[in-house]
């Protein structure tokens, strides 16, 4: 069976995503014995072009489309990727007969949505999309095709043998040039599957509850394949959560450091699960920056957003991180349920007591189905039952504007910049 995988994303600010999933996908339909070829969209003049010329010529009877956004998720100018994915669609339909099959990010938040919406056959939902997509290819193949519109859970275990990283040459050189903007690094690891965590806005841990970490021996081998192959000595790990349970990250830290001695990386830790042997391991194993995703830090928003953790705890992270001299970012999300003016002075306050190298803010809430924020919203008739998703809505608490936000930020200490690193505010 002939099968092409298409990595549908052409976004490449503030830094291109390598599709290290698409080409897990395609990794594993090669070696599962499937003829297969990767078409990645992202630097290319025209996309559409490129993708019709490839299957013209290759011919498949299944292609993978990985979708990893559904829209770009900011208020202020929201704007859908569906239109874009809509015309890979069409391309799809007139350039080939073969079936079609939904996988990436976006499937994780509306997988049922997306396979109708965008009329594809199937579709594969969660981490662990590729020995999926290998037992969806050897059904097709044995004549044993699922009923058209099918959604098919992944199971986030790490395979042996196809949750493998992908080969370098398989991605364009353009993803490997680091931006001196950004503090992590490009290129991006992912060394659990699932999230413990239950933030209302996010469906990953509504989907996949627990974390699932790769076995030692497959990250010894995909760190081997880093540091030879693709000559990479500093990633990000990619997990929503780094440290789910304190001693199991101590675990893990430490493999790292016997695994690959020079390796610099940083990840996201929730100011939940923190000790300071904890920190200290993160330094001594090569961690060189932390992203805090705290949301906020006043208590009472803490509480409504779902973060387990409390304003001390948040600053006690910061100081033990300072101690140590690990750099830190703190990401923000102003506007959830019950945001208003003394909840914005309080996150801003709280965070003066810390040293962050910069502050992400966001304002309003993407809607997802599946979240408790969905609730909220339709309690608060911000959304109606029959109200599509696909098209971008988000929730503001009705007590919140930008203004607060700005009048608070008066009083900062920190610049605050948005998610494309522009500065909204504040002072040194």
């Amino acid at each position: 069976m002939r099968i092409v995988v298409v990595s549908t994303n052409t976004l490449l600010k503030p830094l291109p995503a390598l599709p290290v999933g698409a080409g897990m996908v395609y990794s594993a339909l090669a070696a599962a014995g499937f003829e297969t070829c990767f078409v990645d969209l992202a630097f290319v003049e025209e996309p559409l072009e490129v993708l019709r010329e490839t299957l013209e010529a290759f011919r498949p009877e299944l292609i993978c489309l990985s979708v990893r956004n559904i829209d770009n998720q900011v208020i202020q100018q929201p704007e859908s990727y569906l239109p874009f994915i809509r015309e890979v669609m069409k391309v799809c339909r007139t350039s080939s007969s073969a079936r079609v099959m939904l996988g990436g990010a976006a499937m994780l938040v509306m997988p049922a949505e997306l396979v109708q919406a965008l009329g594809a056959d199937y579709g594969i939902k969660g981490s662990g999309g590729e020995a999926e997509a290998v037992r969806l290819a050897r059904e097709l193949e044995q004549g044993l095709a699922p009923e058209t519109g099918t959604v098919r859970i992944a199971d986030p275990a790490y395979h042996p043998v196809y949750s493998r990283i992908p080969p370098k040459l398989l991605f364009a050189p353009q993803y490997f040039i680091p931006n001196p903007r950004i503090k992590k690094a490009s290129m991006g690891y992912q060394a659990s599957r699932g999230c413990s965590r239950h933030c209302i806005y996010c469906s990953e841990g509504y989907n996949q509850p627990v974390a699932c970490r790769i076995p030692a021996e497959q990250f010894r081998e995909d760190m081997r394949i880093l540091e030879t192959e693709y000559q990479v000595h500093n990633i990000t790990f990619v997990d929503g959560v780094f440290n789910h349970d304190v001693e199991e990250t101590l675990a893990f830290c430490q493999l790292i450091g016997r695994t690959s001695p020079s390796l610099e990386w940083s990840c996201a830790l929730t100011p939940a699960q923190i000790t300071e042997e904890l920190i200290r391991a993160l330094k001594e194993n090569g961690c060189r920056f932390v992203d805090i995703g705290a949301d906020s830090a006043s208590r009472q928003m803490l509480r409504r957003m779902g973060k387990q953790f409390t304003p001390e705890q948040l600053v006690t992270l910061g100081r033990l991180l300072e101690q140590y001299h690990l750099p830190y970012s703190v990401s923000l999300l102003f506007g959830g349920p019950g945001e208003c003016e003394a909840t914005v002075q309080e996150t801003v306050q709280v965070v003066n007591e810390m040293n962050p190298v910069y502050i992400l803010a966001s304002q309003g809430i993407r809607v997802y189905p599946h979240t408790s924020l969905y609730h909220v919203a339709l309690q608060e008739q911000v959304i109606r039952p029959e109200d599509d998703l696909l098209t971008p809505v988000f929730y503001q608490s009705k007590e919140y504007n930008a203004g607060l936000l700005t009048k608070a930020l008066e009083g900062s200490r920190h610049i605050y910049k948005d998610m494309l690193m522009n500065s909204i505010g504040g002072r040194t």
